[in-house]
């Protein structure tokens, strides 16, 4: 049905708008309405009526592709006003001199045709703009609330999840104080993954400074290696201007988790954080076996959330690039901060 008034509104128009004219030009005059020969009429009808189409066409088009990177609304209103102006005086002048518009008293015939015309394509053009405006609205609207909704269901589940991660760090605790003392490597061990773990269930989802991540990631890496080969070859260069910017938790966390699970041939990770232009850059790339059993893809509930959370937590400030080379794997993450 509204696609069906979409396309009924020029035909209104056209008709409409070719009526008041006549009426203004026939009845002060005392002449019959429609008079003289009713195919010239008919003609000159098809014509307001396919006018009538292409400005609808023309209103749209311009819209949706030339209005939200345009001027102000004043602006806009003077420049329809002036190609209404020319358009429709070109349109007279040329029917006029071909013979389907006929245009007997000329200036009296042209001011009403004008005054006729722009008027009606400009209240036109106010309702069609009115309605994509309310489109527009009534999209960014639903936008919102559907990212409403997602960080609600966010948030339950990190509230779902802290219950696993709370009961193992106090099982932690325990088999912590069961080890005998000396055995130190072992406690060791336990306070690592202990300080992951307390980060993870007690850092939110409020920003921390860049410095307090970096600390974690550099205890995850070190946990990590406990379990690797010492073939790994671990090169870590991170940039001393960042300190106290802040930045959300563990958004860096999945690229590392990914380098050390993926990790072969070479056994090289290296990784790269910097600050520039008040963007923090970061990228990890690591060495993939040279004989794969079959091609890797990097797929997972990791990624997934990753990118979900960047793009809640860093709408058009953030880029994530995953290359899949044919000898290692690269991430690079940018992040734009607030306060860099």
């Amino acid at each position: 049905m509204k696609l069906f008034l979409r396309w009924m509104y020029p035909l209104i128009l056209g008709v409409v708008m070719f009526n008041t004219i006549r009426l203004v030009t026939d009845l002060p005059n005392h002449n019959p309405f429609w008079a003289e020969s009713k195919s010239f009429h008919v003609i000159a009808l098809l014509v307001s009526v396919l006018v009538s189409y292409g400005f609808d066409f023309k209103g749209r088009y311009y819209m949706e592709k030339v209005r939200a990177k345009s001027f102000s609304v004043t602006l806009e209103y003077t420049l329809l006003v002036v190609y209404l102006f020319l358009s429709v005086n070109l349109i007279l002048y040329a029917g006029d001199s071909i013979g389907i518009l006929y245009m007997g008293d000329k200036l009296a015939d042209y001011v009403i045709a004008n005054v006729v015309c722009i008027l009606y394509f400009f209240l036109y053009y106010i309702l069609i703009r009115n309605d994509k405006l309310e489109k527009e609205y009534n999209q960014q609207t639903l936008q919102l609330e559907k990212i409403k909704v997602d960080q609600l269901e966010i948030e339950l589940k990190f509230l779902r999840a802290q219950y696993h991660p709370h009961f193992l760090f106090n099982a932690l605790n325990t088999v912590y104080f069961q080890i005998d003392e000396k055995n130190p490597i072992p406690r060791h061990t336990l306070e690592m993954l202990s300080e992951l773990l307390r980060y993870q269930l007690y850092g939110g989802n409020q920003q921390v400074s860049v410095r307090r991540e970096i600390d974690y990631l550099k205890t995850y890496m070190d946990f990590q290696r406990l379990r690797m080969s010492k073939r790994l070859v671990l090169e870590v260069h991170i940039d001393d201007k960042l300190k106290d910017q802040e930045i959300y938790p563990l958004l860096f966390l999945p690229l590392i988790e990914n380098a050390f699970k993926y990790v072969g041939g070479e056994y090289k990770i290296n990784l790269n954080m910097s600050l520039e232009d008040e963007k923090i850059i970061f990228c990890i790339e690591n060495s993939k076996p040279l004989n794969p059993p079959e091609k890797t893809v990097r797929k997972g509930i990791g990624l997934e959330n990753l990118q979900r959370r960047l793009v809640l937590l860093y709408p058009d400030k953030y880029s994530l690039e995953i290359q899949d080379k044919p000898f290692c794997f690269i991430a690079r993450l940018t992040i734009e901060t607030d306060n860099v």
